[in-house]
């Protein structure tokens, strides 16, 4: 019997939920039209959508018949901040890669002027190892997350980039248009991509994006440590960063009742 109550329950809910998404899409929905999106007889979606509108969820507009999403739902949409949840599911992942590859690893999130900050990382337990980069900025040429940062932008974007000279910080720096243009054809394509002593000698990054439900970049994840001993590991390494990237993705999706999808960015050096 409590097993049934539970299905019921859970049925209940994807029902109300279907009203809502319904809701959301459809600027002229009614009732009707609003039964019709869930499967439910029109008198049983009328309780659901009375039960909501109580809630502040939904708003019926007098004398229109048209039923709109709510200012309850409006407020808590506001006071969801997406960079938070990004911050908060990934520590646990972030905790599981630097525990399972040995190595420092960083979540970068998209700022609000297009660059990258650094908001999380976790230093490897080993002694060798990267310095801390919160709140540093990096040079995205020479940067693996900043690659991931230049591999989303449009063509005029990145021309207004490269109308700057690009610095040099080691002889393996990448210092002209074309080489930059040839990384980030292979940044887009593999997903991932590499720094090895691009920004400094001895020290490797791999990093990956987090992107959003519209395939946006939301930040960056990154793996970062000593070029010899990331030489060693880096299959391993690309494969459980890409894993825990999917991972992130897939929760942010579930948080807001969407597929999963692939997509954040983490900084992890380099």
């Amino acid at each position: 019997m409590a097993a049934q109550k539970g299905a019921k329950l859970n049925q209940s809910v994807r029902k109300a939920v279907t009203l809502l998404r319904a809701s959301a899409e459809d600027r002229n929905a009614n009732v009707s039209s609003l039964a019709r999106a869930a499967g439910l007889p029109r008198a049983t979606a009328l309780r659901m959508i009375q039960t909501l509108e109580q809630e502040g969820f939904l708003l019926r507009v007098p004398g229109d018949d048209r039923v709109l999403l709510g200012p309850e739902l409006l407020r808590l949409a506001r006071n969801t901040d997406e960079q938070v949840l990004l911050r908060e599911v990934s520590r646990p992942v972030v905790a599981d890669l630097v525990a399972a590859l040995g190595e420092t690893v960083t979540l970068s999130v998209v700022a609000p002027a297009g660059g990258l900050d650094l908001v999380h990382q976790v230093d490897a337990p080993a002694q060798l190892r990267p310095q801390s980069w919160v709140g540093q900025l990096v040079p995205l040429h020479a940067d693996a997350s900043g690659k991931i940062l230049l591999s989303t932008y449009g063509d005029e974007h990145l021309e207004r980039f490269l109308s700057e000279p690009l610095a040099r910080f080691t002889p393996s720096t990448i210092l002209t248009a074309e080489a930059l243009r040839a990384e980030l054809a292979r940044v887009d394509e593999q997903g991932y991509a590499v720094s090895r002593d691009e920004e400094e000698e001895g020290l490797t990054g791999i990093a990956t994006r987090i992107r959003g439900q519209t395939d946006e970049l939301l930040g960056v994840l990154t793996v970062s440590g000593p070029t010899q001993r990331l030489d060693h590991h880096q299959g391993r390494t690309v494969e459980r960063l890409l894993g825990a990237a999917t991972t992130v993705e897939s929760v942010l999706r579930r948080e807001h009742g969407s597929p999963p999808v692939v997509g954040v960015v983490a900084r992890v050096g380099g």
